[in-house]
């Protein structure tokens, strides 16, 4: 499997997009530590440090769905809590020999690609018309290096 970024998954909000980057990014370490044959340990700690930036990026995106009001949050976060308890559930399976590296890859960047092209899309589009604006987004050009037209906070 061949991870990659396409343009198809930008958003539009520098914040979430540069966190999805990072996310691909992990998903590519991942997808090189498999086919590069690094050991199970190695394995193991790109996966958890995965886990754990999937966990960060949820909470960052349901605090900006919050602070714009987006009207769908509480869904949006159940979808969140259950790709959670998946994620978790395959870890396990990976660390007990159950499944392989490669299935929790393909699942995670399949769910990645969809999610984002679905329902972060909501996201994104409301975001765009809404008059609440998230904390510190004028800070996004000084931060993530991205162009603003918000004033900082």
């Amino acid at each position: 499997m061949f991870v990659q970024w396409t343009p198809e998954l930008e958003l539009g909000n520098s914040l979430i997009d540069t966190q999805h980057r990072m996310l691909m990014l992990l998903c590519r370490k991942l997808d090189i530590a498999i086919k590069t044959r690094q050991s199970e340990q190695t394995i193991q700690r790109v996966m958890l440090e995965l886990k754990k930036f999937t966990e960060f990026h949820f909470i960052s995106e349901q605090n900006l769905m919050h602070e714009i009001g987006y009207p769908d949050v509480v869904a949006h976060t159940q979808i969140h809590t259950t790709l959670l308890i998946d994620l978790q559930v395959e870890l396990s399976r990976v660390r007990h020999r159950a499944e392989f590296p490669e299935d929790l890859l393909y699942t995670i960047y399949n769910w990645f690609n969809d999610h984002v092209q679905h329902e972060d899309l909501k996201i994104a589009e409301f975001f765009r018309n809404s008059p609440d604006r998230p904390i510190g987004e004028g800070l996004y050009a000084q931060f993530l290096g991205t162009p603003t037209t918000q004033s900082a906070d």
